[in-house]
């Protein structure tokens, strides 16, 4: 590298390179709270401006607490709208008035957004990938159209999991280089603080009933009209094991309804949203997640940080955390049966259980922790600037 070329790298870096971070709003999700976490731990070297498209949701007040107020670019409802112009419009505006070198989107909204407005205003862009498309299936062709295009267009597409960047160059075209995975991580200091803190509301379990955590919201997609099906083929003397079941969505009606018709009402119990994640896992002895679909689960990696054996399906990126008979079980999506045999196998083995759960914990302290994932964004942010090439991190060995 030549003498000038070292010397606009240490101009770029001398001073915080500002990077605008971009979510559709701050509900609880997988999405929100790894947002959260980028900012708290913010690599070094560059500073953070937070744009959203909705200011509203639990995560919000986090956020402020950090010191961001976020700009809002409000869509007011669909995207096929001239309103949609006028907000990339404002955000490109706003990226030249602070100087943004990097916008970073985060989800399918932003995503578009903020590659419009990157282009519009010189700056280099770069889109997050959380999932294997499926959440944009039920919505029309043209939302996985525009997911494809727009992937293929960034400077830079970031995935949370080896399956996500698979889909992303096999089936979208993004070229290899140009994809890389950045895990998602845990601040396990801060996890265990909230964990410590206890419950924020009781739960509906006696001293000494054992318990599972389910935590997901209601959507189809996390597999609850599996696990109520599997539950209700538990063996008798596993009646007493509740099913607690963090998380809100379009499916509590229907699954309260198979839930009185199968006479689960006590063993499985939907608890709406919880803030108090942390304290519902340290209260189970081994947790579940039935998805179809998955990129790296936020919800596998706290039930690992809370030392449980897992219970998941073998789709998307669970293999990735999950290694099957080490820390847990993988069964496929959908089988009932399947998935009540791995439930009892756990629970009737308590001490491999807990051993399982121990290789969880050291998996995430080794592998997952929030350094390696600010790293892994500074790197990121580097290569976008073309100040060092992107190295890939070692991949997680897949059941």
């Amino acid at each position: 590298m030549g003498t000038a070329m070292h010397t606009l790298l240490e101009t770029m870096f001398s001073t915080e390179v500002p990077v605008l971070h971009l979510v559709n709003r701050f509900w609880i999700g997988g999405a929100e709270r790894q947002f959260v976490e980028r900012l708290r731990r913010h690599p070094e070297g560059f500073r953070a401006v937070v744009g959203c498209l909705e200011l509203s949701g639990p995560m919000l007040e986090p956020v402020r607490a950090m010191g961001y107020e976020p700009e809002v670019f409000p869509l007011k409802g669909s995207m096929l709208q001239s309103n949609t112009a006028v907000q990339i419009a404002r955000m490109a505006a706003l990226i030249r008035a602070e100087g943004i070198r990097i916008v970073h989107a985060t989800d399918f909204n932003t995503n578009l957004l903020g590659l419009a407005a990157a282009r519009l205003a010189g700056a280099k862009a770069i889109v997050s990938r959380l999932d294997l498309g499926h959440l944009r299936a039920g919505f029309g062709r043209w939302h996985r159209r525009a997911e494809m295009l727009n992937s293929r267009l960034a400077d830079l597409v970031v995935a949370n999991a080896e399956a996500v960047r698979e889909v992303c160059i096999r089936e979208e075209g993004v070229r290899p280089e140009n994809c890389v995975v950045v895990r998602n991580g845990i601040d396990l200091e801060h996890f265990d603080d909230l964990a410590a803190r206890g419950l924020q509301a009781p739960l509906p379990v006696a001293d000494g009933e054992p318990a599972v955590a389910v935590i997901g919201n209601l959507w189809p997609v996390k597999g609850h009209r599996t696990l109520v099906e599997a539950v209700a083929r538990l063996p008798p003397e596993l009646h007493r094991v509740r099913f607690l079941c963090a998380g809100e969505g379009p499916e509590r009606e229907y699954l309260t309804d198979r839930i009185a018709q199968l006479g689960l009402d006590e063993r499985v119990l939907l608890l709406g949203h919880r803030l108090d994640v942390a304290a519902v896992l340290a209260r189970c002895q081994a947790a579940c997640l039935c998805s179809s679909a998955e990129g790296l689960s936020n919800a596998l990696m706290e039930a690992m940080a809370s030392r449980l054996p897992i219970v998941a399906t073998r789709v998307g990126g669970n293999p990735e955390l999950v290694r099957e008979g080490e820390n847990g079980f993988l069964v496929p999506y959908g089988g009932a049966q399947a998935l009540a045999e791995a439930i009892g196998a756990l629970l009737s083995a308590p001490e491999q259980a807990r051993e399982m759960g121990l290789r969880g914990r050291h998996r995430v302290e080794s592998a997952l922790s929030m350094e390696r994932m600010a790293e892994g964004h500074g790197a990121l942010y580097r290569r976008a600037l073309g100040a060092a090439p992107l190295v890939r991190e070692p991949q997680l060995r897949a059941a």
